[in-house]
């Protein structure tokens, strides 16, 4: 009898060893939480940066002068209707909402910006599938948790990087 619950205990420690190391594990455990959390962005990934908003907007906006492939192109939600993506305010105004095109996946990256004069957040918080809006998914979310961290590795070194360097360059 002793041995079964040593064997059983054994059993139940090495399994809660797994989830709680496990990455995979510990990704869908914070995905669930996150539906109770508050907020516009719960399950986006936060980036803090010790400047003013208006100093990462532009640096956004240098970052996509200098790197025009980054723009998004017309977009559309039918066939017959196409339209401009714009970087723009939100309608209540306390975000900015920016996008960035990853050419070689063909994919539109969301993000959005709430700062004051020291510091601002930037939020990522969904990927759009091709040129036609409707394909959103949230980062955080709606990927597996590998896909979920190469998607993410894909915007900071293709986009987030680059705009670090020009925020602390300038």
């Amino acid at each position: 009898m002793r041995k079964y619950q040593i064997l059983i205990a054994t059993i139940l420690l090495a399994i809660s060893a797994i989830l709680i190391f496990s990455n995979t594990a510990r990704y869908e455990l914070t995905k669930r939480i996150n539906i109770i959390s508050a907020g516009s962005y719960a399950f986006s990934e936060s980036y803090e940066f010790p400047y003013s908003e208006v100093r990462v907007i532009k640096a956004i906006e240098n970052f996509k002068e200098k790197n025009p492939k980054y723009q998004v192109p017309a977009v559309s939600i039918f066939s017959n209707n196409s339209f401009k993506l714009e970087d723009s305010r939100s309608e209540n105004g306390l975000w900015f909402i920016a996008y960035f095109y990853d050419a070689d996946e063909n994919r539109i990256f969301n993000i959005a910006i709430r700062g004051n004069e020291t510091n601002t957040t930037l939020e990522f918080v969904s990927i759009n599938n091709g040129l036609k809006i409707g394909n959103w998914k949230d980062i955080n979310r709606d990927f597996s948790y590998d896909e979920n961290e190469r998607l993410k590795n894909r915007f900071e070194e293709s986009c987030l990087n680059p705009i670090k360097k020009l925020l602390n360059n300038n």
